[in-house]
């Protein structure tokens, strides 16, 4: 498998990007024609210890925002 960080991140912050709040259900199922379902899962691991997206947890699922940075 050849390694696609940035590919799979940038993917992310774009879906989130647009959406604003988007559920960890779906980004996994939007994103899963492109990524396997692991390359999505560490992606967003990396993007919320970046502090890029914030995750929230809702029941059973997670909520995910995408940070705006305070100062650009």
């Amino acid at each position: 498998m050849v390694a696609r960080h940035g590919e799979t991140e940038e993917a992310i912050l774009q879906m989130l990007k647009r959406r604003r709040v988007m559920m960890m259900d779906d980004v996994l199922a939007i994103g899963h024609s492109d990524f396997a379902w692991s390359e999505l899962f560490l992606a967003i691991d990396r993007l919320s210890r970046k502090q890029l997206i914030a995750l929230y947890r809702t029941g059973s699922t997670y909520q995910l925002t995408f940070n705006r940075p305070e100062h650009q």
